[in-house]
């Protein structure tokens, strides 16, 4: 399992009886490249590729950053500073 990261993918699944929703979710194991900072947390695009080992089936090809709730409560703080100095 090293360099091995679980990618968790949430849906939704129709329930034609009732004509609801239900919130569902899949584990994905995938290959991460030692050239990635991957942090719990953040979004990654995997795709499919060769069988790596038993369960491996997918290599992570690209990280998108998320802020975390420190760094986002900063940026809007900021904002809200700005706006209290235009009025």
């Amino acid at each position: 399992m090293n360099r091995t990261i679980i990618v968790r993918r949430n849906y939704l699944h129709f329930i034609k009886k009732y004509q609801r929703y239900e919130k569902r979710h899949s584990n994905i194991p995938a290959h991460v490249s030692p050239a990635f900072r991957v942090k719990e947390g953040d979004h990654v695009i995997i795709g499919q590729c060769r069988p790596l080992s038993k369960t491996v089936r997918f290599n992570v090809l690209k990280v998108i950053q998320l802020d975390h709730p420190v760094v986002q409560r900063r940026h809007f703080l900021a904002y809200e500073i700005w706006l209290a100095l235009l009025v």
